[in-house]
């Protein structure tokens, strides 16, 4: 099989693998596959995907699918998630010791033990080398801490947006680095409003998603302060309403007209008639003899 599988972990975190055993997979099927030093467990998601189109870095580094998951895995998972309830309090426990404050978002044992993961949020970076050594003393596993943005944290922890539906960074891949303060001013939306703001407080995800839609539609239309002729009167586009097909266009005296993007292009249509008017071919009259 051509192309990378997708494969889910905890919190549906996403990584991309070569299935080169030409392993019989399927969506939904748990897999061991390889990991720094280890292994680890995960559900395959969507398959195949071609490396360009999912803009991985060059640094990305893409393992391999070992095998597919016994029932024994499963239930060693299952035993695994309980242990990191207890890691949580412990972990909580040695931080009140420190001398620096931060907010433990999630906990994450690899599958094959050798690895665990803290994620948390800080106001500040956090220099933690110190904190790293308590932990891997209590634990005896070596051990990743994580600083993770407002972004992150709740695509890890999940929710429902606004529009009642899963938030976007759980089910759609999204490169939020990319989410604009632009892409609010292509959409007609204002960035001051509350509305525009996801749980995290950051700019909705569902901007960038929708970006490609609002660039093809805004080449059709005139652009914001043109000025164009609607029956024979000079106006001023004021604002273009993708969804709707509508245009807002002001006159000379502020006066608000609202027409159709069909009315707009049959205006369109019309003064370029009356530019370059059709040239009729003349019939000489057939001469009598």
């Amino acid at each position: 099989m051509n192309g990378l599988v997708e494969v889910k972990f905890k919190q549906d975190e996403k990584r991309y693998y070569e299935n080169t055993n030409d392993i019989e997979i399927r969506k939904g099927l748990y897999v061991i596959v390889e990991a720094e030093k280890g292994a680890d467990m995960g559900c395959v998601g969507n398959y195949p995907l071609g490396k360009k189109k999912l803009n991985l870095p060059e640094s990305y580094a893409i393992r391999k699918i070992v095998r597919v998951a016994r029932e024994d895995d499963i239930d060693k998972m299952n035993r695994i998630r309980e242990k990191e309830a207890d890691a949580r309090n412990k972990f909580l426990d040695a931080l009140k010791d420190q001398p620096f404050e931060m907010d433990l978002v999630d906990v994450e044992y690899q599958f094959d033990g050798n690895k665990l993961s803290f994620f948390f949020i800080a106001e500040t970076r956090v220099d933690f080398r110190d904190f790293l050594k308590v932990l891997a003393r209590i634990f005896r596993t070596r051990i990743e801490l994580r600083q993770i943005n407002e972004r992150q944290e709740i695509k890890r922890l999940g929710g429902v947006g606004p529009c009642g539906r899963e938030l976007c960074c759980k089910n759609l891949d999204l490169n939020f680095d990319r989410v604009t303060i632009q892409m609010a001013k292509d959409q007609n939306v204002s960035v001051t409003s509350s509305k525009m703001r996801g749980l995290c407080g950051k700019l909705l995800c569902c901007l960038a998603y929708e970006e490609e839609f609002y660039k093809e539609e805004a080449e059709k239309y005139p652009k914001i302060d043109e000025e164009i002729f609607y029956n024979d009167k000079k106006m001023t586009v004021g604002k273009n309403n993708y969804l709707s097909c509508r245009i807002e266009l002001r006159d000379e005296n502020n006066l608000l007209t609202t027409i159709s993007f069909d009315d707009y292009l049959e205006q369109k249509n019309k003064k370029k008639r009356a530019k370059f008017p059709i040239k009729k071919n003349k019939r000489k009259k057939d001469e009598q003899y």
